[in-house]
């Protein structure tokens, strides 16, 4: 129940990018124990650059038993033709007095990311390592799913891919997109998570809060706002769920 990040990535997809500044929170619930987690997403952009930054804090009973879980993440990187280009990806992870941090560095032109790891106890550096990704992937995951909509074009036609992302399956990067287009289907997925303009589903390829694989549904607005998102075969205490409380945009 500790990965209040992954989940929020996925609830706080894509948004209106004509703004200069986005702002979502969001409450993300555990079948049989409601209320887990709160979290709040943030875009700032201009002409040339953004900064992508989220704050999960792991509530009620989520909080005992992670320890307190903080998570917080920042993409910051160029803005190129309306597409994000990240430069910089990082993931910080706090509980029980132990912090990690996770520093990614995209080179672009050399198709390579450069990571850089520390580990803290007690406020103190216990641990620093340097390395290279196994892959290389154009995106984040935060600025992989704000682009998602330009690479998906129109919602109501069939999209199916494996993409790659920094921060997404460890080894490799991917994560699978799909647009839910057949008409049972969207019925079906209406029903599990009210109206939206379109409809997703997401797969991770990992064990998120004991699910089988990852498998994430969400309904998108018209400007490309989650609206909800529910995370399916959650062993034994049913679906996650995650919905947006309130949305602000600025200039």
């Amino acid at each position: 129940m500790a990965r209040l990040g992954w989940f929020v990535w996925f609830i706080s997809l894509a948004s209106l990018l004509s703004a200069q500044v986005l702002s979502g929170k969001y409450v993300i619930e555990y079948g049989i124990f409601g209320k887990m987690g709160t979290a709040e997403a943030t875009l700032e952009r201009n002409a040339t650059r953004y900064k992508i930054e989220m704050t999960a804090v792991a509530t009620g009973l989520a909080k005992v038993l992670s320890g307190g879980r903080v998570e917080k993440y920042r993409s910051e990187g160029r803005i190129e033709k309306g597409w994000l280009v990240p430069d910089l990806y990082t993931k910080d992870i706090a509980y029980s007095g132990k912090r990690r941090v996770k520093t990614y560095r995209f080179d672009h032109p050399h198709k390579k990311v450069a990571v850089s790891q520390r580990k803290f106890r007690d406020g103190k550096m216990v641990q620093e390592s340097n390395s290279t990704l196994p892959y290389y992937a154009p995106n984040d995951i935060f600025s992989l799913y704000f682009n998602i909509l330009r690479l998906i074009g129109d919602c109501s036609k069939p999209y199916n891919r494996e993409l790659h992302a920094v921060g997404a399956e460890k080894k490799t990067g991917r994560v699978h997109v799909q647009t839910l287009v057949d008409p049972k289907e969207r019925l079906l997925v209406k029903e599990l998570l009210g109206e939206g303009d379109c409809y997703l589903k997401v797969t991770i390829f990992q064990k998120l809060f004991g699910s089988k694989g990852g498998e994430l549904y969400l309904a998108l607005g018209k400007d490309g706002t989650a609206k909800s998102a529910v995370l399916k075969d959650v062993v034994m205490f049913g679906d996650v769920r995650g919905r947006m409380v309130s949305f602000k945009e600025s200039k």
